[in-house]
């Protein structure tokens, strides 16, 4: 056959050229290879793309049909809008059933789609696919044994089909597979192995960045069951947690000690039922030895949730050719419905300590005060600063919804109140942006909107919202890019935190609460969500970290420290304490039982040892009321929300007492000065921030705005979140500051070298 000829206008060096810049960049469908890291950077843990930071701010589209595929017009746009603002990563949805058919092949192809999608609009963008582990219907209709078992309920079927959201059952009592299960654990991996070799291998696995490992409730990693029902009473968990005791305890003798059953053996034992789990013999509180059984079973659980995070990140670093973030949703602690015990994240040491996992992330606080409303302070899920610590980046996942307003309603102008909606809804995507970044920390906006899902229940009928995105206006998109670009600058700059308040909690201690469906926990949402929220209000900048970190810190930088929750402590938490943390004039703030428990007992000394303070119980069964001194703060009474038994009061003669419990005649709130450091307490949760302010003064802490405004603050940046117009002033350092509010409400940013407002 002859060979063709090549036509005498045909240039061969262009030919050369062109093979060779197609071989060296890749075509326009083929983006090129990312390598994806979070490390330190300038004090902070940093996203790197092929060695490069990269500030920490993502759009993601739902899982929620009509506006989960990259590929459609409506979430195309809106990816097109914030490519256009600078924004690079972007996170996508992908099931295990989206691969998996029950046919048993395995296809990326629908990945391949997504991926496509986004770089059709952005072709530089990094993608992070949210990976569920949820075992497809077909397998958890073939493995029955496997699944989640609820108490005196059965699962309730749901129909993923077509349409319909593949998580629509989960907040209720869902068929999946136990968490506890090995073979779906197995399976599980498996595929994501198997997805890691063969996405990574196509043109579209080049643009990733990372996978988020996501299961339990909504993906979040929550039991089963969170809001309505007990589990897991399944015989994968039954199996799992005799072999957890048999770790524990190595012995039949050492768990019939422990548990006071001196004919319990290992095979015997079973998950504890509900009404045992309700079980509550001191007070509010589950003694550590006649409450061991439940308590063990708690501990158990959480290791295995975090242990099942740690295994499926594990198996992305493993398995993925090049370097590959990987992360979860874990760390929840505030705002959680009093679950905390059945369904939270209590392990959180354990999964802060892995090497396999780069970074964790949660939905902001849903309350109290969730920040949908302007003047209200946006804040994060988890113990950030720990997370910070622990050289662990921290990702917001940011879903509000702004409120929605026309120009026009009818045929009645309405741009009044159009501009209005606008300014405000500016100023909280100001600030709910701001607060991760001010924090050394990032962010995704995650957009429920083109699928025509409406999270704010102030947008009433928002038919808007199933055409549009979330963020769908130009001048929302605009003050998002501004907040990129400055993203982008802090980046770049050395950070430190700003803060000079240290806010400490626990997880171990929720495991001795009761927190039931019908036995719900009536301290820890007053002891843990509403004072938290206080300091917010209170003017000043503080860190919350859990007390496992307490050393990690460096103490030099704060002047005050609140204990929250901290009922439990060891003697290495108590000598830390005593000589680390009272020292330099600083001020230490106790709620209610800090060390209550600890080895095998409770005790009433060691809350007297740990405060410095002289205490005492009495037996009240009621709701206490705590009236604090007017000459103090003129703050309202602090009512109880629950039976706080026992009821600790002061009986110190060097105290100085500043609040009574109303008809008990006993001092429920005072302070003890000592040569080094003043130790204040609390009987009940104070959730007024005048009281937090008025302590903070004594302490020293550095104010940078009335009561009620909003302020975060980080490196050498300073944001003020205000309903009220006028001018702020503080003095830092022997300068005076001041930020102009001329309308508002209106959050506005300021560089504290410069004192230049920077955004406004």
């Amino acid at each position: 056959m002859p060979s063709k000829k090549i036509p005498p206008s045909f240039n061969l060096s262009a030919l050369i050229l062109v093979v060779f810049l197609v071989c060296k960049c890749g075509s326009a469908s083929t983006p090129p290879q990312l390598s994806g890291e979070v490390k330190p950077y300038k004090g902070k843990p940093t996203i790197h793309l092929n060695g490069k930071p990269e500030a920490p701010i993502l759009y993601a589209l739902s899982d929620v049909p009509g506006g989960r595929w990259s590929w459609e017009e409506v979430p195309q746009h809106n990816i097109s809008a914030f490519c256009a603002q600078g924004i690079r990563l972007y996170q996508l949805d992908i099931f295990l059933e989206q691969l998996w058919p029950e046919d048993g092949s395995f296809s990326v192809e629908t990945a391949q789609k997504q991926v496509r999608g986004v770089l059709e609009v952005c072709p530089e963008a990094g993608i992070f696919f949210r990976f569920h582990l949820n075992a497809p219907k077909w397998w958890t209709d073939k493995y029955p044994e496997e699944n989640v078992a609820y108490d005196k309920v059965e699962p309730s079927p749901d129909e993923h089909i077509g349409l319909s959201r593949i998580l629509e059952a989960d907040p209720r009592n869902p068929v999946r597979a136990s968490m506890a299960s090995e073979k779906w654990r197995q399976a599980a991996a498996e595929k994501l192995r198997l997805f890691c070799e063969q996405f990574s291998q196509t043109p579209e696995g080049n643009a990733l960045a990372g996978i988020h490992i996501a299961y339990g409730v909504y993906g979040e990693w929550h039991q089963w069951g969170i809001i309505n029902y007990e589990a897991d009473f399944s015989p994968p968990m039954t199996d799992h947690f005799r072999q957890w005791l048999k770790a524990k305890y190595t012995s039949a003798e050492a768990l019939q000690e422990a548990w006071s059953s001196p004919d319990i053996t290992f095979d015997a034992v079973s998950v504890p039922d509900t009404e045992e789990r309700a079980v509550i013999t001191e007070g509010i509180f589950r003694h550590p030895l006649k409450g061991r059984r439940v308590i063990d079973y708690y501990e158990c659980q959480h290791e295995l949730v975090a242990g099942n995070i740690i295994h499926f990140c594990k198996v992305v670093k493993e398995n993925w050719p090049r370097p590959a973030i990987t992360g979860a949703f874990y760390g929840y602690f505030f705002s959680m419905f009093h679950r905390q015990a059945a369904a939270g994240h209590l392990a959180l040491q354990k999964v802060l300590q892995s090497e396999y996992i780069d970074y964790l992330s949660g939905p902001q606080a849903y309350y109290p005060e969730n920040g949908y409303h302007a003047g209200e302070p946006y804040r994060s899920r988890g113990l950030i600063h720990s997370v910070f610590l622990n050289g662990k980046l921290w990702l917001d996942e940011y879903d509000q919804q702004p409120r929605r307003s026309w120009p026009w309603l009818g045929d009645k102008d309405n741009r009044e109140v159009y501009e209005k909606t606008l300014e405000e809804n500016v100023s909280m995507i100001r600030r709910n942006m701001m607060f991760p970044i001010l924090k050394g920390q990032g962010l995704w906006l995650y957009d429920f909107g083109p699928a025509g899902m409406n999270l704010n229940p102030e947008n009433d009928n928002n038919i808007q919202a199933g055409s549009s995105g979330y963020w769908d206006n130009p001048v929302y998109m605009e003050n998002i890019g501004r907040v990129k670009a400055l993203a982008g600058q802090f980046l770049h700059e050395e950070f430190a935190s700003a803060a000079d308040v240290l806010a400490v909690y626990d997880t171990e201690s929720i495991l001795y609460l009761p927190g039931t469906v019908d036995n719900k926990c009536p301290v820890t949402h007053q002891m843990i969500n509403w004072p938290t929220l206080a300091l917010y209000y209170s003017g000043a900048l503080f860190d919350p970290i859990h007390i496992d970190d307490l050393g990690k810190v460096d103490i030099s930088r704060y002047k005050a420290v609140v204990f929250f929750n901290v009922f439990v402590m060891n003697e290495k938490d108590r000598e830390l304490i005593k000589t680390k943390i009272a020292g330099r004039n600083r001020h230490l703030i106790w709620m209610y039982a800090p060390g209550y428990i600890g080895g095998n007992g409770i005790s009433l000394s060691s809350v007297s040892d740990v405060t410095g303070i002289n205490l005492d119980t009495l037996s009240f069964y009621e709701r206490p009321c705590l009236r604090i001194d007017p000459d103090f703060a003129g703050a309202p009474e602090q009512k109880a929300w629950g039976d706080y038994a026992p009821l600790f009061f002061i009986r110190d003669d060097k105290a100085v007492v500043l609040g009574q419990y109303a008809g008990l005649g006993k001092p429920g709130f005072g302070y003890k000065k000592f040569p080094e450091h003043s130790s204040w307490y609390m009987g009940v949760p104070v959730s007024d921030p005048l009281v937090f302010r008025k302590i903070f003064e004594r302490a020293g802490v550095q104010f940078y705005a009335p009561l009620k405004d909003v302020v975060y603050g980080g490196g050498n940046l300073l944001m003020i979140h205000s309903v009220k117009e006028g001018v702020k002033e503080w003095e830092k350092n022997g300068r005076r500051f001041e930020m102009k509010f001329d309308e508002a409400p209106a959050t506005k940013v300021i560089d504290l070298r410069s004192g230049k407002v920077i955004l406004e």
